[in-house]
């Protein structure tokens, strides 16, 4: 079966970054310029990416709040007060402050 235009346009548009990279790889290596520290880190943070969100997806998962929907704030707020914490006590407050001091 023929590929489709839009699967061509987007295997030449990957074709052409990794071109480009192999490109400025070239060009480090002839030119003797190294990589600059913040090149670098940008470079590896961009490789290591796609590991560190399946790690994080799967961290989730293992701890069963993969699927979970954040609580609105309000309803947050609705069951601290049913739970007995009172907002003006400021106990969250309190208690980073004391980490700080400490």
């Amino acid at each position: 079966m023929p590929a489709t235009n839009e699967e061509l346009e987007h295997r030449l548009a990957t074709l052409e970054s990794e071109v480009g990279r192999l490109r400025e790889q070239v060009t480090r290596l002839t030119t003797g310029r190294p990589e600059s520290l913040a090149d670098e880190m940008i470079r590896r943070a961009k490789e290591s990416q796609a590991a560190l969100s399946a790690a994080w997806d799967k961290a989730m998962r293992d701890m069963g709040i993969a699927d979970v929907e954040p609580i609105p704030a309000e309803e947050l707020q609705q069951m601290m007060l049913v739970e007995g914490i009172r907002p003006e006590d400021n106990e969250f407050s309190r208690a980073i402050i004391q980490a700080r001091e400490e």
